[in-house]
């Protein structure tokens, strides 16, 4: 090999090594870039905390049909289901429960209710109420519930649903929203044909949707 042949060598793994160091330095530089900006993404993500929402179905029923909205929305939601019940339940026989829930109804008595076990309301943010219509209204139980609750839902999202025989929402609505007041923030209600009940899963379930939705 002759001088020039040599220089000329020498000069190509020069730059070849010149080169091959820039791609390592191009490289460690893109690498480092981007695990800085998966931290940083990561960071955001943890840094922002978004909480999960929980909720919770409260109900009471005394036919089932309530119940199995109750059920219904409760497995769509992902949410946590109680009942509501009475201390002194009424009569099984239809006829002698009416005898005995009409006056209460029209007079919008506090029927005595017993304690839920487990049910801690300041950890729910969004709580689902279900009561059958009776004569207008809610059931006496709900009503007792609902006027022993307002204050643990106090800036909550509360929403009622009530299962019917025929009339409708009629003044349920209304009347659950006036014990509320402006302690919570109750959403639009929703009412649901209690002979129907088992057939309307698809409606029960548009109904959990929406209201997780906030609308």
């Amino acid at each position: 090999m002759n001088r020039r042949e040599f220089v000329k060598d020498s000069l190509a793994l020069a730059g070849a090594a010149a080169i091959g160091l820039g791609c390592s330095k191009e490289t460690t530089a893109n690498e480092t870039s981007a695990a800085g900006s998966d931290a940083k993404v990561l960071a955001s993500t943890e840094n922002k905390g978004e909480k999960k929402m929980k909720y919770a179905v409260v109900y009471y029923s005394w036919s089932g049909n309530t119940r199995f909205a109750a059920e219904t929305i409760a497995k769509k939601a992902g949410a946590d289901l109680f009942e509501i019940k009475a201390e002194k339940p009424y009569n099984s026989d239809f006829h002698k429960c009416c005898d005995e829930a009409k006056s209460e109804c029209y007079g919008k008595t506090l029927r005595p209710i017993k304690t839920i076990e487990g049910l801690d309301l300041a950890k729910y943010d969004v709580v689902f109420v279900g009561t059958p219509n009776w004569w207008g209204t809610m059931a006496p139980p709900v009503r007792t519930w609902a006027t022993q609750s307002k204050d643990a839902l106090k800036g909550k999202k509360v929403c009622l649903f009530q299962t019917h025989g025929g009339g409708g929402m009629q003044r349920v609505g209304n009347e659950f929203a006036e014990i509320f007041g402006d302690t919570a923030k109750v959403l639009p209600p929703k009412a649901f044909s209690g002979s129907s009940i088992k057939s309307s899963v698809a409606a029960l379930e548009a109904f959990a949707s929406e209201r997780i939705s906030g609308k």
